[in-house]
């Protein structure tokens, strides 16, 4: 994955990376300018989210620990990501905003697949209750139909084979049933595009 920070020429990005690439500019305000701004930040993503090959677009308001406000795109590649830059409605938009803004800082990150599929995959920390809930609750029908289902299918074979058939009924069942059916669950949580936080 290729971070790219500060003033860079985003014509060279296809080179550096041919997938998809997200912009995460954090911008402090002047005071007094907040609420122009947050009205500005609305027109600017609308005209993002209208542009060809934007895959989203969030605006996240000033934390506790930040006073930045943080804008962030998503573009299906680099060239798209030039197209919207050279848009004579972006050039309108950055004419209106210029005397609001202390400070910027632009971050250019490519090929950005593999964060969002590790954010997806990653395991949620558990205490050891909670995990042993989380393994009862799929462990305990898988060994209900076990015994009802295929247990009396296997019962001629010895004992060696039928352990081992269990084993592959559990291992295959966790990984083509009750891991993707995780992921999927997680993802539904996570930060969803096209949308204002406040």
């Amino acid at each position: 994955m290729s971070n790219l920070t500060g003033p860079f020429d985003t014509g060279k990005l296809p080179r550096i990376a041919p997938g998809s690439v997200t912009v995460t500019i954090a911008r402090t305000i002047a005071p007094g300018k907040g609420d122009a701004f947050v009205v500005w930040c609305d027109e600017m993503l609308a005209a993002v989210q209208q542009s060809p090959g934007c895959l989203g677009a969030a605006v996240l308001h000033p934390g506790v620990d930040s006073d930045a406000y943080q804008m962030v795109f998503r573009f299906i590649d680099a060239l798209h990501l030039r197209q919207w830059e050279r848009s004579q409605r972006r050039e309108e938009l950055l004419s209106l905003v210029d005397e609001m803004i202390l400070t910027e800082r632009i971050t250019v990150t490519a090929g950005t697949e593999e964060f969002f599929l590790a954010q997806g995959n990653s395991e949620r920390h558990r205490t050891k209750y909670g995990k042993f809930v989380a393994d009862i609750a799929w462990v305990y029908p898988m060994s209900l139909i076990i015994a009802v289902v295929l247990a009396p299918r296997i019962a001629a074979l010895t004992i060696w084979q039928r352990v081992l058939v269990t084993t592959l009924f559990f291992a295959i069942t966790k990984k083509f049933g009750i891991g993707p059916m995780r992921r999927y669950w997680r993802r539904r949580h996570m930060l969803p595009q096209n949308l204002t936080q406040r």
